[in-house]
């Protein structure tokens, strides 16, 4: 048997606390517009409260080239709608103390008063993931009766200005394209109802639950449009799709897990709201001398709502729960 005479065991962890405190504010930010819909939405910062965000419109009326001055018609609007976003903390305590009898008290430092733990940096990425969730959750599912917003799942439904609706049914992956049913059909269905403005637009996505867009991936390969809309690029891993003849994104978002609501509307109207200016707001890992423990904080605030203009159906629902 061989004898392990001389090993590096060490585990240094005497930078990693101030590894947290360097770049807690780049984990925060990772966090909060890190999350899927984030990514495909249009992003305010230095939002602390409730801020009211300008939007243009414009009515063009054109005239045959004569003599004279005919302005008659042609407008341009300025209109305000309010974002509103809700501050959120996170605190934890963790006590050193309790690692003595587990394995993990070899990682540690000698001495009975310890002002670090081992694996840090990998509990500041959990806490950063499941921050992500809390916030993808809400910006979908937050209602004014427990949150100060509403989240776009309410925003964009059937009844609100701007918002059309598609009377979708539920998706099954083995229906045939054109079907009722067939995910591809349905997505077709949702774009079909849109104000033709909005069909020329360059930037509109398509979002459901990951179990939806795994029926609808399964329905795209069935209908032998993966290598053209899904090409040699990992679908499970990047989690975006291509609507076959068309340039609208479909991605999946963990605010509509346990839902058939599926909703496409364009970026730039999805308007997602944070502060990320602030000093506080940081992932912060630090030792309390006061209560000889180390101690987790996480201060953010985050809101959602969505433009529109009159009547003009920019948003289109199935209509399903």
């Amino acid at each position: 048997m061989k004898i392990l005479s001389k090993q590096q065991f060490e585990y240094d962890v005497a930078t990693i606390g101030g590894y947290v405190d360097q770049v807690g504010g780049e984990l925060l930010s990772k966090a909060l517009i890190g999350g899927t819909t984030a990514r495909y939405a249009n992003v305010r910062l230095g939002i602390k409260g409730t801020q009211a965000l300008n939007l243009l419109n414009s009515v063009a009326v054109f005239s045959g080239g004569t003599c004279g001055w005919d302005p008659s018609g042609n407008t341009t609007t300025f209109s305000q709608t309010n974002i509103t976003t809700c501050p959120e903390k996170y605190n934890e305590a963790l006590c050193y103390k309790d690692l003595y009898d587990t394995y993990q008290s070899m990682l540690m430092a000698p001495g009975q008063t310890s002002e670090t733990v081992p694996f840090e940096q990998q509990i500041a990425d959990l806490k950063v993931k499941q921050i992500q969730q809390r916030i993808e959750q809400q910006l979908w599912q937050a209602t004014t009766g427990s949150s100060c917003f509403n989240g776009f799942k309410t925003l964009i439904s059937t009844g609100t200005t701007g918002v059309a609706n598609s009377s979708g049914v539920t998706f099954n992956s083995t229906a045939q394209y054109g079907t009722s049913g067939n995910p591809i059909t349905e997505i077709d269905k949702l774009i079909n109802v849109l104000d033709d403005n909005a069909m020329s637009r360059e930037d509109l996505v398509v979002f459901m639950s990951y179990a939806n867009f795994r029926l609808y991936i399964q329905a795209l390969t069935r209908a032998n449009f993966f290598q053209n809309y899904i090409g040699s690029s990992d679908i499970t891993g990047m989690m975006e799709a291509t609507q076959p003849n068309t340039n609208v994104k479909v991605v999946p978002t963990i605010g509509l897990n346990g839902s058939n609501q599926v909703v496409i509307g364009p970026r730039e109207y999805l308007v997602v709201g944070f502060d990320l200016l602030s000093d506080h707001e940081k992932l912060v890992i630090w030792y309390s001398k006061d209560f000889d423990e180390l101690r987790l904080r996480a201060n953010y605030n985050y809101g959602a709502t969505i433009a529109t203009f009159g009547s003009t159906a920019y948003f289109a629902t199935n209509n399903l729960a």
